[in-house]
């Protein structure tokens, strides 16, 4: 079905595996967006790709051609085909695979905190398959005052930031 629309769904056809290298890119951007704290250079993102500077310029074209309006009678409702074939209560597959990896480090690093302050942040954001706790109900669970555990909670919190950032 994927290959019928990127076939389809533009006057100027992109062959698919550009489609796919432009996927790539968009996550590349995104993850550096993240890790730099701001929006990443093209030369950044074709670095992380670990792609030619020659082959540059023709991504740099390729998404022009690809972030162009949907062409024919779309063009006139401004929606495009991705809009159009995406169900609006799920995820795109791209963030679906970003929030798992994000989930999958944190996880990873809840290990390596104090074992009271894991056990907050999986209470407090619903990380062992459970739904998010309030910091009463926590403190109730844990024998501790709501403030402890906002005070626990913060700390944590605090220790995963420098944990990202150092990784």
């Amino acid at each position: 079905m994927k290959r019928a629309v990127v076939n389809t769904a533009k006057t100027v056809r992109l062959p698919a595996y550009m489609v796919q290298l432009l996927t790539e890119w968009r996550r590349a951007a995104a993850r550096l967006q993240e890790e730099l704290g701001r929006v990443a250079t093209e030369e950044e993102i074709a670095k992380r790709l670990k792609l030619p500077k020659k082959k540059l310029s023709i991504i740099k074209k390729a998404i022009r051609i690809y972030n162009a309006g949907p062409q024919g009678e779309m063009e006139d409702t401004g929606w495009s085909i991705d809009e159009l074939a995406m169900d609006s209560m799920s995820h795109s597959p791209d963030a679906q695979m970003t929030h798992s990896d994000d989930l999958h480090q944190v996880l990873h690093l809840l290990d390596r905190l104090d074992n009271r302050e894991a056990t907050v942040l999986r209470l407090r954001f619903g990380l062992s398959g459970q739904e998010p706790m309030t910091l009463k109900e926590i403190g109730h669970c844990l024998d501790l005052t709501r403030e402890r555990v906002r005070q626990i909670e913060r700390e944590a919190l605090g220790k995963l930031h420098v944990m990202l950032e150092n990784e």
